[in-house]
This record gives C-alpha cells, sequence and structure tokens, in this order.
C-alpha cells in the first residue's frame, strides 16, 4: 500500500508528538475527539497543531492512515530534513553530520531508519549508501538532490 502524502509541515508536527513520546493512539484518540489541548503544551507551546487537527477534521482516513501506516513528504526541503534527523533519530547538524550546501553527508542511522527516511522524504532527494559497519546494523548515508 503506498504512504499518503503529508506536507512538510503536517509531517514535523506528528513526528514533534512522538518525539515528545505521544504514543500513535493517544495521537489518534486526541484528534478525533478534537481535543488537542495537552499538546498545545509542548514546548511551552511553541508548535500549533491547529493545522493538523484542520488535516484530522477535513480528511479523517488520511490523517489515521499517515500515523497507523507512514507517510510521504509532498516536497522536502534542505532543513526540513534536518529538522526530520533531529526529531526523529536525536542526529544534530555539524555535530553528528557534515552540512553542505545542497547535502547532508556521514549522516549515521541504522539499516531500518534508512529506509524509513526513504520512503518518507519526497522524491527529490536521494539517499545513497557510503558505508556500511559489518559489524553493525549502522548505515551511513549521504541525503543529496536528486539531479535529473
Amino acid at each position: 500500500m503506498a504512504h499518503v502524502k503529508l506536507s512538510q509541515r503536517e509531517a514535523i508536527l506528528l513526528e514533534v508528538l512522538r518525539a515528545h513520546g505521544t504514543e500513535d493512539q493517544e495521537i489518534i484518540d486526541r484528534f478525533k475527539s478534537g481535543d488537542i489541548r495537552p499538546f498545545q503544551q509542548i514546548e511551552d507551546g511553541r508548535f500549533d497543531f491547529a493545522h493538523l487537527l484542520d488535516l484530522a477534521q477535513s480528511q479523517w482516513d488520511l490523517f489515521e492512515r499517515a500515523v497507523r501506516d507512514g507517510y510521504q513528504i509532498k516536497f522536502s526541503t534542505f532543513n526540513g530534513i534536518k529538522t526530520l534527523l533531529s526529531l526523529k533519530f536525536q542526529q544534530q547538524a555539524e555535530r553528528d553530520y557534515a552540512v553542505h550546501e545542497d547535502y547532508l553527508e556521514r549522516v549515521r542511522l541504522k539499516q531500518a531508519d534508512v529506509e524509513w527516511l526513504r520512503s518518507t522524504i519526497s522524491p527529490n532527494w536521494q539517499i545513497i549508501e557510503t558505508e556500511r559497519r559489518p559489524d553493525t546494523d549502522e548505515v551511513a548515508i549521504t541525503i543529496a538532490l536528486a539531479r535529473p
């Protein structure tokens, strides 16, 4: 089954909830009921989840599938990918990987996480495996703009 498409903003808001320990079932329950007040307290109200609530209320099936089964971002930006790496994998630019003008280098993830990222970011980006450690499940990748 193909993943549903979310905007980058919607995807990041969903990953913010997960990064703060919110289980998928709670996300589904709260957005179904419309009571997202507890989420508004995350990081002292830094995030506005109203847009995600609008999506849930207008396209419930799409929202629920995105939470339960995964999603693909319609159009991923350079900074959006860095934000996803931070939220999902606690990877920080310059600390954990190198940042260049149009690519990220030496991003180290488990193979399953590479596959998640590959299926999640938009097709205008490519993930290139640059190193595989035989003693672990860790892979080094470069994330670069796809060239025509």
